[in-house]
């Protein structure tokens, strides 16, 4: 009878890690769908004016450049 108590709560424990994995997957996939709009091509763009700005070739839009 231990033996048997033993394995079905191996089984319960494995169930529920399993399902806490789903979640965790499913959770993700979701914000990942959510927030993830550019396409390839887009990525590559917005990584250009990002090394732009880095190496100071453009600046970014500021509220201070609205006023002249």
């Amino acid at each position: 009878m231990n033996q048997v108590s033993e394995a079905v709560t191996v089984v319960f424990g494995a169930i529920m890690i399993a399902a806490i994995a789903f979640e965790i997957r499913r959770r993700r996939q979701k914000l990942r769908d959510l927030y993830d709009v550019l396409g390839a091509e887009e990525k590559h763009i917005a990584a250009e004016l990002q090394a732009m700005i880095d190496s100071g070739v453009i600046h970014p839009h500021t509220e201070e450049m609205l006023a002249w």
